[in-house]
């Protein structure tokens, strides 16, 4: 592809805004008194303030990001293993983004390097397959050095490995407590995978999933078979109980063992999950077997079934077509439900199995994870409103990281601008690169002087494949707005353009990089305004790093 390049200068616009009052924004036609002299930073800092409202934190960089870096064991429980990820969510509830990845067999390690919001709390270390399915673990970035797929719980149960019971068939449990460091995320993923108030019946199949699991080898020789109870939404009833059974044991005595219910109902959640707690413990119990030596044990065998039922005053409450346990497997985990009534909803009772069995047929399949995406909003010039609308763009890059697609999705301002990539050792015009071969209105096929998706005029987003640029980075060497000076301040200037680079330390927020497809605010709406917690950001860097995620309704334009 041709590309051009673009004549501009670091040369600032000598203007200044009308009267603008503390707590509201002007228009980007308001006309501009000149000046013999540029515009300083702290001038742009000290206009921004006023029409901000806010006093602007000394230093303050508007970087709303970090660069990080995470070593992945690809070790966790799948057949196969072709490639390992950084996400930014469980990929089991939400629609997720690929922050870095890399292919790797499985038994491989590697670290990945990649940028995540600031106070991002909680991501995710995942391996997959290549036809999607993954696994995915937590991990918090800056916190935790590597990721590993083996689970705590099953390194921590060589202290129950020798545990033996008395010989009878009702059994008190033996308690325990186990660890889950999103336990909060995965109740929303086991939610979502059995919807409650729902007929989950056919969602679970009649045929496709079974009751039973198979016990495990695993490489520390440990065969013990927990369940963990994560909540439910049946009544207390004291005369329930869960059975289970072995199959295919010598004895063939079709002994079974029978544990009361006395687990509480409803489900244990938080608000806000706190990411850097290091583990939440979940009230538990080991299952039963009897052994070679004809005891009662918690010591399987690897290759024993289990079958689960459930029973009601010991006598099984299973319909002949239809169990009232079913067993499921979510993100490397197996989910036993249980069902005590006629609704057939699957969520009376869940457990889950931390460690122990066998894989068996997924329920649902991941949400395929999207490219990151990192939207760049500008103001066109020294003195404006700050709606942060006079260009945006969304860009992402490929897994090989060598290429760039960039979207010209929005254009708030009516003047002549351009989209270059930035160049830190440029000297003159002849070091700026254009993105795209048009001014940017011509892009998107509107006339000069159209303010286009910023609620006004709206025309179809434009989107263009490049080269990476070598030394190119999200944040600190990205993309550089060119605009024309007005007519009227010709002549005051050396050159007929300016260039506007993405705020820096020092300086007023002219131009900030978001991550994520931001919404952003409709024409002549303040950022203040349309999001308002962006004044906290601006006074403090430290706080409300998630402002651009709690816009005001009806001040953005929702994508």
């Amino acid at each position: 592809m041709n590309q051009r390049i673009t004549k501009w200068l670091y040369v600032a616009v000598l203007v200044m805004g009308g009267q603008i009052g503390m707590n509201s924004c002007s228009h980007d036609s308001d006309k501009y008194e000149k000046k013999l002299y540029p515009v300083t930073d702290q001038e742009r800092v000290s206009y921004a303030e006023k029409v901000l409202g806010v006093s602007i934190d000394k230093d303050h960089d508007w970087v709303l990001t970090e660069e990080y870096s995470v070593k992945i064991t690809a070790d966790a429980d799948l057949d196969y293993i072709v490639k390992i990820a950084v996400l930014d969510t469980n990929p089991y509830v939400d629609e997720n983004y690929c922050l870095a990845a890399k292919a790797m067999n499985k038994g491989g390690s590697a670290t990945l390097s990649f940028r995540a919001p600031k106070g991002a709390g909680m991501l995710y270390a995942a391996c997959m397959t290549y036809d999607g399915k993954c696994i995915a673990r937590p991990f918090v970035p800056g916190v935790d050095k590597s990721v590993s797929f083996v689970d705590e719980n099953l390194l921590s149960a060589r202290k129950v490995n020798q545990h033996r019971a008395s010989a009878m068939n009702i059994l008190e449990p033996q308690y325990t407590r186990f660890t889950m460091r999103d336990y909060y995320v995965f109740l929303k993923a086991v939610e979502k995978a059995l919807p409650k108030g729902k007929n989950n019946s056919q969602v679970m199949g009649k045929h496709n999933y079974t009751n039973k699991v198979q016990v495990a080898n695993n490489p520390y020789g440990l065969y013990s078979l927990p369940l963990a109870y994560i909540g439910g939404n049946g009544s207390v009833d004291d005369n329930l109980s869960y059975q289970w059974f072995p199959i295919g044991k010598p004895a063939e005595s079709g002994e079974t063992f029978l544990i009361k219910d006395n687990y509480p109902t409803g489900w244990d959640k938080e608000k806000e999950p706190d990411p850097f707690i290091d583990e939440y413990l979940i009230d538990g119990h080991y299952l039963y077997c009897r052994n070679s030596e004809d005891e009662i044990s918690m010591i399987f065998t690897p290759g024993d079934i289990i079958k689960f039922s459930l029973a009601r005053n010991e006598e099984l409450l299973d319909d002949p077509d239809m169990a009232r346990v079913k067993v499921f497997m979510l993100n490397g985990y197996v989910i036993v439900a249980c069902e005590d009534g006629n609704d057939w909803d699957y969520n009376d009772r869940l457990f889950w199995m931390p460690y122990g069995a066998e894989r068996l047929k997924e329920i649902s399949d991941p949400i395929p994870p999207k490219t990151q995406v990192w939207t760049y909003a500008w103001e066109d010039k020294d003195f404006g409103d700050y709606d942060m609308n006079d260009c945006v763009i969304q860009v992402s890059e490929n897994e090989a990281k060598d290429s760039l697609n960039i979207t010209l999705v929005a254009l708030g301002a009516k003047r002549e601008l351009w989209l270059g990539f930035e160049n830190k050792n440029a000297k003159n015009y002849n070091d700026y690169i254009h993105v795209f071969e048009q001014e940017l209105h011509a892009v998107l096929n509107v006339s000069l002087g159209t303010m286009v998706n910023t609620g006004l005029a709206s025309a179809k987003p434009v989107s263009i494949t490049l080269k990476k640029p070598e030394g190119f980075d999200f944040q600190k060497c990205s993309f550089v707005l060119g605009a024309r000076v007005e007519k009227d301040m010709r002549g005051v200037y050396e050159s007929d353009f300016y260039a506007i680079p993405i705020a820096a330390k020092g300086q007023d927020p002219h131009g900030i990089v978001i991550p994520g497809k931001w919404n952003w605010p409709k024409e002549t709406t303040c950022v203040k305004d349309a999001y308002p917690e962006f004044n906290s950001w601006s006074a403090d860097r430290t706080k409300a790093l998630n402002w651009y995620k709690r816009p005001e309704q009806g001040k953005v334009i929702v994508q």
